[in-house]
This record gives structure tokens, C-alpha cells and sequence, in this order.
């Protein structure tokens, strides 16, 4: 009989908390942060950790890996933000944990974004309706809207990328196209 580690006897399969689990975290947590090895080390010293750039990339790359002691543990876990039990985890849970926070962004903002549509729609409702009843000014209204939008968009420059950038899901892509049953004009 054998354990999940293919180990014979069932002897115990590594811990859930790990040294190996915390050298994979340093370079997690600091890709994840967009931090480079010199400053994942300038922040570890400035929080009182004592570290230099060659040190996390040893810790990280080196064969064999640099061991991380238990005082760079808990500095590691501080900087980043983490309860050191959270830290020494497996790597996986970092990774679930990121793309929670992520998708929760992604959701808030874009019920933000829904709310911000209805808002604007409702406001060219009474546009629509202000035009219907005094046809005459409906050019100059339109006109005004028109030139206060385009300053808007020069004051804050271009966008980057289009406001629809979360069509690029299947589930809007899908949502997006026109189905067999819409009347052709």
C-alpha cells in the first residue's frame, strides 16, 4: 500500500504548510504585485527583514532553492499582506484567492457600469422627450450634448480600450449576436 506521495508503508504525505509552499508564494505574491526581486528585498528591509535583491532570486530560482528561515517567513507574510498560515499554504490557495478578488472587482465594476447605462439612458429619455415636445430646439439641444461629450472625451484623453472590453466573454459574445428569430428589416 502506498500514500498520495507514492511513498511505500503510508507514511504521511508532506504537510499542508511548507517550506517548498513558501518559496513558490515569494514569487506568486511578488508577480502578482508586479514587483521585481529588488524591490520584493527593498520592502522586506524596510519592514525590518534584512534582504537584497540576490537573496529572493536565490529563494525563487537557485538549485537548490535558498532556504527561507522563520523570521523571513513571518517578513515575507507581512509584506505581503498574508497571515503567515496563509503564506506557508499551498500555492493554489493564493492563486483562488487572487482570482476571487478579481472577478469580484470585475462584477462590481461592471454593475457599476449597468447602473451608469441605466442612468444614461433614462437622461436621453428626457432628452427624446424634451425634443418631442418643442421640435425647435431639439437641434441645439442635440447639438450642446454632442460638443459637451466631445470635450469630456479630449479632457480625458482617449480610451485605451473600448467600453465594451467585457464582451470578450463567451457569455456576452453569445448574448451579442443577433439570434434567428429577430426580425430582418
Amino acid at each position: 500500500m502506498s500514500n498520495k506521495a507514492g511513498q511505500p508503508g503510508g507514511s504521511p504525505a508532506a504537510p499542508a504548510l511548507s517550506e517548498e509552499h513558501a518559496t513558490e508564494r515569494v514569487r506568486l505574491e511578488r508577480e502578482y504585485r508586479g514587483w521585481s526581486t529588488g524591490e520584493l528585498a527593498k520592502r522586506m528591509t524596510a519592514a525590518g527583514y534584512p534582504m537584497n535583491q540576490s537573496s529572493v532570486w536565490r529563494i525563487e530560482n537557485g538549485e537548490p532553492r535558498r532556504r527561507i528561515n522563520l523570521d523571513e517567513a513571518i517578513g515575507f507574510a507581512k509584506v505581503f499582506g498574508l497571515p503567515l498560515e496563509e503564506f506557508l499554504g499551498p500555492p493554489e490557495s493564493s492563486s483562488n484567492k487572487h482570482i476571487a478578488q478579481l472577478t469580484s472587482e470585475v462584477v462590481a465594476r461592471y454593475r457599476f457600469l449597468l447602473d451608469l447605462m441605466m442612468s444614461t439612458s433614462e437622461a436621453f429619455k428626457a432628452v427624446d422627450q424634451y425634443c418631442a415636445m418643442f421640435p425647435q430646439h431639439a437641434e441645439e439641444l442635440n447639438d450642446r450634448i454632442a460638443r459637451a461629450i466631445a470635450e469630456e472625451n479630449r479632457r480625458r484623453g482617449p480610451l485605451r480600450e473600448s467600453p465594451m472590453v467585457f464582451l470578450r466573454y463567451p457569455t456576452f459574445k453569445q448574448a451579442d449576436q443577433p439570434s434567428d428569430t429577430t426580425p430582418q428589416a
